[in-house]
């Protein structure tokens, strides 16, 4: 069977989009099975020249609000009709309702192709971490219940969240169910570790290393995590540690007010250098409560990181006894504390250490990708 997958994101730094070019990988990887991947976005931003990556061309883009690194584009739907019309797809599989999926969702129910989707995003709690506004969350749970209610199947990315789908955006249980989770092991590994990296970035490898990846803005909780960094160095101003932020944002505006603190925005990183930036540091912190899963988190545990993260959303579910520690969400001494032991207390960054990488590799991509491929074949099956 064929499916061609639709999405907003891919030439973004984000964990949807490696994720999402992972599943392509995949899938072309294994070619001999009876099912291929076909990817589908709109973007000026750089994608991978593969054979199962399609950049279609679109009318003019925007920067998303309050997303300032996401473009929106106003699509070309005859050109959205025109590739389906080529591809002949068996399903349309959509990874985000943006303009974009929304336009690729309309021509595929003209057509008559059975829609799946992947719900990434919390869109509603991220609106109202945004706006602090019920009734703006409110609002986007009614337009993301209009996006998916017609899907034969929605996958969630952790079991967390199908309780919210079937909740506020009121879906129907027997159409979800939870992707397994999933990242590429080998690009991400404690092999990759390579102190003398710091080095790019003109930082010393002296010092420990609590190293963020993602998104600078308000959504991944960055304000609250640079009060908690600001406050412990304020009492306890003798540690030895750096607080590394990799990727992009309205935040890193902060950079000169925050060098004090010892907390370096060092930008977007790709490639073996995230790699090995990954792997030469010595904690992962994530204090956001809207991610449906965490793709970094599955990254930094298959580094050989311990992680930190909040006990609201769906980080949590990655971690396992002794392979970092869940915070109670938005409690700064808590954060503070746990900081602390982290950073001062080496036996423990060795425990997490040695069980995060065996935790990882129970979330081997090959493992979300056979339930991703299995689920839209049983559609067809039955």
């Amino acid at each position: 069977m064929k499916v061609c997958l639709f999405t907003d994101t891919l030439g973004d730094l984000n964990g949807v989009s490696r994720f999402i070019q992972d599943m392509g990988e995949q899938s072309y990887q294994n070619q001999e099975t009876d099912f291929e991947l076909q990817i589908a976005t709109a973007t000026s931003k750089p994608i991978p020249d593969t054979p199962y990556i399609h950049n279609l061309p679109y009318h003019f883009k925007i920067l998303m609000p309050f997303y300032q690194e996401l473009d929106l584009v106003l699509p070309n739907r005859k050109a959205i009709r025109q590739f389906l019309t080529a591809q002949q797809p068996d399903h349309v599989h959509i990874s985000t309702p943006g303009p974009f999926g929304w336009a690729a969702k309309k021509e595929a129910e003209k057509l008559k192709v059975p829609l799946f989707g992947t719900y990434h995003t919390d869109f509603p709690a991220y609106l109202h971490d945004l706006t602090r506004s019920s009734w703006a969350k409110k609002q986007t749970d009614k337009t993301m219940t209009r996006f998916y209610q017609h899907f034969e199947h929605i996958f969630s990315r952790s079991n967390i969240y199908v309780d919210i789908l079937q909740k506020d955006l009121k879906l129907p249980s027997k159409r979800l169910s939870t992707l397994f989770p999933g990242t590429n092991l080998q690009r991400f590994h404690p092999d990759y570790r390579s102190p003398s990296v710091w080095k790019k970035f003109n930082l010393t490898d002296e010092r420990l290393k609590i190293l963020y990846v993602g998104r600078i803005n308000i959504e991944k909780n960055i304000p609250f995590l640079l009060e908690v960094w600001r406050t412990l160095y304020q009492t306890h101003p003798d540690l030895k540690a750096d607080l590394i932020l990799v990727g992009e944002g309205r935040y890193r505006k902060w950079a000169d007010k925050m060098r004090p603190f010892h907390i370096h925005f060092i930008g977007p990183v790709q490639g073996e250098t995230l790699s090995a930036l990954y792997a030469s540091s010595d904690c992962f912190i994530f204090p956001s409560t809207t991610d449906t899963l965490g793709q970094v988190i599955m990254e930094a545990q298959a580094s050989g990181l311990g992680c930190l993260v909040s006990d609201k959303g769906g980080p949590q579910s990655l971690l396992q006894k002794d392979s970092g520690k869940i915070i109670e969400a938005n409690n700064t001494q808590a954060w503070v504390d746990a900081l602390l032991e982290v950073v001062t207390q080496e036996e423990i960054r060795h425990i997490w250490a040695n069980n995060s990488r065996p935790n990882a590799e129970q979330y081997d991509i090959v493992k979300s990708f056979q339930q991703f491929r299995d689920q839209h074949l049983s559609k067809v099956q039955t």
